[in-house]
């Protein structure tokens, strides 16, 4: 499938899942409001981030693996199930330990923990199975398969409203029911035949190289996420809860760094020679740069309109989604480039640039947010972000031979590109 077209594809989906996500966002809002908001999101955020992270490095492995191993297919896909599988059952274990201690999760209902854990494994799995299918340039695919389900859940949280009795419970079920309908439907997508079989050697191989990949997306999923931990537990789930609306809508400047990433990491481990990948990178990073900052421009414009979306219970989010915007435009640069280091067998790279910016992003927080509360976490996290660009942009020039020119500025064909886009 078309490089331009997996872009085209990727991009219409998130589109969709725009529009029809600040639909149900705004229900939810209005539905739970800031407390109820913060307190669920928080749940999702910490079985998300098990589920995302769990694995410890198999799926920031199996791509490379797939495509550039000489290991058998099916074994491979075989291995890493069985061992998630088992990993989820020990996960699954430790945290009903820690809650029925009252260490951790202490204030959520066994109930909604279970499905917390319900909710860690399809996320594993699903996103084990995503990777399998953009190894294999299947965007299209996978896509349609994120488009139904989305739907599906959408339709539920606006049904549920409708008849008046949407609330944190049913609401946190349906989140998790359709991450499990997803990974089913996704896994009817992969043709490799599972097997009971776990073979170590593909294991120790894939852990050795996914683990400084896997630490390098922990870091950047921690980088765009510690604030919110670190508002839940200093100033509480009221704050939270307008918190998170002002990082969706400011996250929507990601729409075309999503849109690019899969099709571009897809691209690479499929292209052979280093000067096409580059001069692919070199469009993909420049007009990607440009387009987020008009789209940008939008969402500083549009976040007046939080208050009378959302409700005047959500007015803190506007100077909020304000100070976050420009450093999001900044973090589009590593998620446009990160793919460059990935594919060419280099996660060290990423891994280290994270590391630092997550750090930065914490200690600010800590001292940020006590004083000036959500402003000052926005404020925290755009300056890591604005680091955390700059810094792709150094490494890019300095280390890996590209023109830093030719990086930010468009040239003529960019300038067309966008001018067909505009006229379109």
């Amino acid at each position: 499938m078309g490089y331009s077209r997996n872009i085209g594809h990727n991009l219409l989906s998130q589109v969709l899942r725009i529009i029809f996500g600040i639909l149900t966002s705004v229900i939810v809002a209005r539905a739970l409001g800031p407390t109820g908001q913060g307190y669920i999101a928080y749940l999702i955020l910490i079985f998300n981030l098990l589920g995302t992270f769990g694995h410890f490095g198999i799926v920031s492995a199996v791509t490379y693996f797939q495509k550039r191993s000489d290991y058998e297919r099916s074994i491979i896909y075989s291995s890493n199930f069985n061992y998630m599988i088992l990993i989820c059952l020990a996960l699954s274990a430790l945290i009903i330990f820690l809650r029925y201690t009252g260490i951790f999760l202490s204030g959520y209902p066994i109930l909604l923990v279970g499905g917390g854990l319900l909710l860690m494994s399809s996320t594993m799995l699903t996103n084990h199975a995503q990777s399998w299918l953009i190894g294999d340039e299947e965007i299209i695919r996978n896509n349609n398969t994120g488009l139904i389900v989305f739907f599906l859940k959408s339709g539920a949280i606006v049904l549920l409203w409708i008849l008046g009795i949407l609330a944190i419970g049913n609401y946190f079920w349906i989140t998790v029911i359709a991450m499990l309908l997803w990974y089913l439907l996704l896994q009817r997508n992969i043709k490799e035949k599972l097997q009971a079989v776990v073979s170590t050697t593909v294991l120790k191989a894939e852990l050795s190289y996914g683990l400084i990949g896997w630490l390098a997306a922990l870091f950047a999923y921690l980088h765009y996420r510690a604030d919110q931990v670190m508002i839940k537990h200093l100033i509480g789930d009221a704050e939270l809860g307008v918190y998170t609306i002002a990082v969706l809508i400011a996250e929507l400047l990601f729409l075309l760094p999503l849109s690019i990433n899969t099709a571009l990491t897809g691209r690479l481990y499929n292209l052979e020679g280093e000067e096409t990948g580059k001069a692919l990178l070199y469009r993909t990073i420049r007009t990607g740069f440009w387009i987020c900052f008009c789209l940008m421009l939008v969402g500083l414009a549009g976040s007046l309109l939080i208050p009378a979306v959302y409700g005047k219970s959500y007015s803190g989010a506007v100077a909020v989604t304000m100070i976050l915007l420009p450093g999001v435009l900044f973090a589009s640069i590593p998620k446009l480039a990160s793919p460059w280091f990935f594919s060419s067998g280099r996660p060290g790279i990423p891994m280290r640039i994270t590391m630092v910016t997550l750090l930065v992003n914490i200690v600010l927080n800590y001292f940020f947010i006590p004083i000036y509360g959500i402003r000052g976490a926005a404020v925290a996290s755009t300056i890591s972000y604005l680091a955390y660009g700059l810094i792709y942009l150094f490494v890019l020039s300095t280390k890996e031979s590209f023109s830093l020119r030719a990086l930010v500025l468009p040239d003529k064909t960019d300038l067309a590109i966008l001018k067909s886009l505009l006229k379109r």
